[in-house]
């Protein structure tokens, strides 16, 4: 009788065990990378490079950082990495050096699908695999690209945790707008991001029409934006850059120069003071990031209406 009395414990707990055991990883491990090159890990990688900031970001929740022999030598840069802040002091911070990642040995790199092929073909050549990351435009294909990662080291429950995690700060923190406004993405070299760029996924999922769209982007997704173009767009705000490369007073100057352009005092954005300046950190994000500026953009737009 205690026995069966036990018994609906031991089928959960059976239960548990079938599902934790399904969502192992099974080695020898055959994946295709983002370039269409098979890669083949024999084993559980207890020992990663990353030379991707998505990688660098995803990594460090999925795994212990004790197995990470390296981030980008960007991880610690507060204009371009999200975590920064949060970055064990423990973890090497390395640029894609062929010599350096060929004497830490580690069992799988990380890059992106634009690093050196000449740099990445050496340190295959010594026996060390790399995954070569397809960079995610989309929310929908950033959680399909953490969730392969998280197959290719074994943790795909926490690359579930992370996704879940995702989905219900948008749920949760996503401001619902009566009347949905134009956005435009102006900075000072004369482009916004249009079709097909990450810049036009984070402003759909903050509930925003971007005011370029429809118009033909380059392969970059990015479009040709004069200041009239701006004047006949008419957007009801401006996202302008918070940080300029090479140039410490650049953001600000530009700031500046719109808010007191004559010709422009007739768009929307301005003459209702919604110019905004973003983060440079959010305005390249595309790892499990991108849900902070979703909301920097929504908030921005909505939170004072």
């Amino acid at each position: 009788m205690r026995w069966l009395a036990l018994n609906p414990f031991i089928i959960v707990f059976s239960l548990l065990l079938s599902w934790s055991t399904m969502a192992e990883t099974i080695y020898p491990l055959h994946v295709v990378d983002g370039l269409g090159n098979t890669v083949i890990l024999e084993k559980a990688p207890t020992k990663i490079s990353s030379k991707t900031l998505f990688t660098d970001a995803v990594l460090l929740e999925l795994v212990d950082k004790e197995q990470l022999s390296s981030f980008t030598d960007l991880a610690n840069n507060p204009n371009y990495s999200a975590i920064k802040d949060i970055l064990p002091k423990s973890i090497p911070l390395l640029a894609l050096n062929v010599e350096m990642i060929i004497a830490n040995r580690p069992d799988l790199v990380f890059a992106a699908n634009w690093s050196d092929a000449s740099k990445l073909a050496i340190i295959e050549s010594a026996g060390i695999p790399v995954y070569r990351i397809q960079t995610p435009n989309t929310l929908k294909e950033i959680e399909t690209e953490i969730l392969r990662v998280g197959d290719i080291v074994n943790r795909r429950l926490a690359a579930e945790r992370v996704i879940e995690n995702m989905q219900q700060r948008l749920q949760q923190e996503v401001i619902l707008p009566k009347k949905r406004l134009t956005a435009l993405d102006y900075n000072p070299w004369g482009t916004s991001s249009g079709q097909d760029s990450t810049w036009d996924e984070v402003l759909k999922q903050a509930n925003l029409n971007n005011a370029i769209e429809g118009l033909v982007s380059d392969k970059y997704g990015q479009v040709p934006v004069s200041k009239e173009m701006v004047i006949a767009l008419n957007p009801d705000i401006l996202f302008i850059p918070a940080w300029v490369y090479g140039d410490e007073k650049g953001a600000d100057k530009f700031k500046q120069d719109v808010l007191s352009d004559p010709s422009l005092q007739s768009v929307n954005a301005i003459k209702e003071g919604r110019v905004y300046q973003m983060p440079h950190v959010l305005r390249s994000v595309y790892s499990q990031y991108i849900i902070d500026a979703i909301l920097f953009v929504n908030h921005s737009a909505y939170k004072k209406l």
